[in-house]
């Protein structure tokens, strides 16, 4: 191979492995891009899609995205921050029907997320907790189950695109 491809190589792959050295930064920029993935998505509906559900008795697309983010804020409360309770965040009477003010309400909470995880100690991220009724896991693993619950339930969104003939955006990855 030519010496200067291999260094071009060489300098691609650096980014990444210089992220997986640090942990909080990747869990940081991990959570960053699950944020604009997420307003991405809520951007594609149109207004008139909020109320709109694939089948009676399964979430709108609005709630479907309320339900990602009070997840997160949970665990972002109770297990990294260690509070007794969830903080309110806005007006489930506004944000499920206003698009301006769902998209507000989902930055705000991944905002919060962000800023939970930016600041906590190495204490903080090791603290074991309980919640939803499943067993004690340290606040590292609760974000990680987090972050998978989001991407799964964002995913769930995709036929609630299709069925208003808007295409899904593409996923951000972060490679």
């Amino acid at each position: 191979m030519r010496p200067m491809l291999v260094i071009a190589m060489l300098a691609c792959a650096a980014g990444p492995l210089a992220a997986q050295a640090d942990p909080k930064a990747t869990l940081l920029a991990d959570w960053q891009r699950l944020k604009d993935n997420n307003l991405h998505y809520l951007d594609a509906m149109p207004d008139s899609g909020l109320a709109f559900h694939p089948t009676p008795g399964v979430r709108t697309f609005a709630e479907q995205m309320e339900h990602i983010v009070s997840t997160n804020a949970d665990v972002a409360a109770l297990a990294v921050k260690g509070l007794a309770a969830t903080p309110a965040f806005g007006d489930t009477a506004q944000f499920l029907h206003n698009k301006a003010a769902l998209h507000r309400h989902v930055a705000e909470i991944y905002d919060y997320m962000i800023a939970a995880i930016r600041d906590a100690t190495p204490a903080q991220l090791s603290r074991v907790s309980a919640m939803y009724g499943q067993p004690a896991a340290p606040a590292t693993r609760w974000l990680q189950l987090s972050l998978e619950h989001s991407v799964w339930t964002l995913g769930q969104t995709v036929p609630y695109l299709r069925l208003n003939r808007i295409p899904a955006p593409s996923y951000s990855m972060p490679f």
